[in-house]
């Protein structure tokens, strides 16, 4: 299938020829995360050989004199991090506009697991100072399990119409949203194992019961509720693999996928999942004034550019901390 370059979100662009193109908006993507990794590896390392690793939190006065001493550099720091909170959503936007316009979506999803693979031990020396950290994997890893979520989800939508085993899929979906509530509430309230085990197994109950009436309605739940179960362990591979943004940042993909159909309301529906992890997350509401100047056509031929891109200034990152 060629790319349309007119086409936005399934839908002609009424920006053709205005605005900027996906071309600008990886650039700045890839700026923001260069600033963003700066800042967590080489301005982190320099405030770690001034001392900071040696202060007692605890030890007010110390900090204070600290911070009044590397003002500039703690003031970077935090400006770099904020701003490196654009990367990621701005990410997740391209990956759901290659997602609808490659001509090949398994040739992608190959492309970004190789591409993880090269860019896992830059990764590690770039963050942990080894060659290999097995508590959290880069970036690309998380952009292929949510690429491939979307690839489940399309799958069921074109072939699970009138197939026996979707409803299997379904049911199996809505135990595991019952597992998920579970999962949540005991983040808020603490619960025993066992308790914890009776609750699940109600409310999983609960939202099989939902889905049968549901689904004597409009055969479409039974879509929905299988797309929850393709969901579900694409969040919790992501978590087990320990993946950069980890099963938040699948769900923002998916969350940003269903609403495609309106750049602004993708990027702000993305923005506000990751606030979950960190209210920092919520720099990412100014990547709004860039998809709303998008006007869905590629632009220059970036494709990997980026891919090489991020390995290298990894280990650019890496061998400037090593030097310092």
């Amino acid at each position: 299938m060629k790319r349309n370059s007119s086409v936005r979100y399934g839908f002609t662009s009424d920006k053709q020829g205005k605005g900027i193109s996906g071309s600008t908006l990886k650039i700045i993507a890839i700026i923001t995360m260069f600033l963003d990794h700066s800042a967590a590896t080489i301005i982190n390392k320099m405030l770690q050989i001034k001392g900071l690793d040696k202060i007692d939190p605890n030890d007010f006065e110390r900090m204070k004199d600290f911070f009044a001493q590397n003002s500039s550099l703690i003031f970077s720091y935090g400006a770099f991090r904020i701003i490196g909170r654009l990367a990621f959503p701005i990410f997740c936007f391209l990956l759901i506009e290659g997602f609808q316009h490659t001509s090949n979506r398994w040739k992608y999803a190959l492309r970004l697991f190789i591409f993880a693979l090269i860019s896992e031990i830059p990764f590690d020396l770039a963050f942990y100072n080894t060659f290999f950290e097995k508590s959290h994997q880069n970036v690309f890893f998380t952009l292929l399990i949510g690429l491939l979520v979307l690839q489940a989800f399309s799958l069921i939508d074109e072939k699970g119409k009138e197939k026996n085993w979707l409803p299997i899929l379904a049911v199996a979906g809505a135990i595991a949203a019952g597992c998920t509530l579970t999962y949540t509430f005991s983040g808020i309230i603490k619960y025993e194992y066992s308790v914890l085990i009776i609750i699940a197994a109600l409310l999983s109950l609960i939202m099989v019961i939902l889905y049968l009436i549901l689904s004597k309605r409009n055969q479409k739940w039974s879509i929905y509720f299988a797309d929850i179960l393709v969901l579900a362990v694409g969040m919790i591979l992501a978590q087990i693999l320990q993946t950069d943004y980890a099963g938040f940042g699948v769900l923002t993909i998916v969350i940003m996928y269903y609403f495609r159909n309106s750049y602004v309301k993708s990027v702000l529906a993305g923005a506000i999942t990751l606030c979950f992890i960190s209210i920092i997350e919520l720099a990412a509401l100014f990547n709004i004034f860039f998809v709303r100047a998008y006007k869905g056509e590629r632009g220059l031929n970036l494709k990997y550019e980026f891919y090489f891109f991020y390995p290298l200034h990894l280990l650019a990152l890496y061998l400037i901390c090593y030097f310092i």
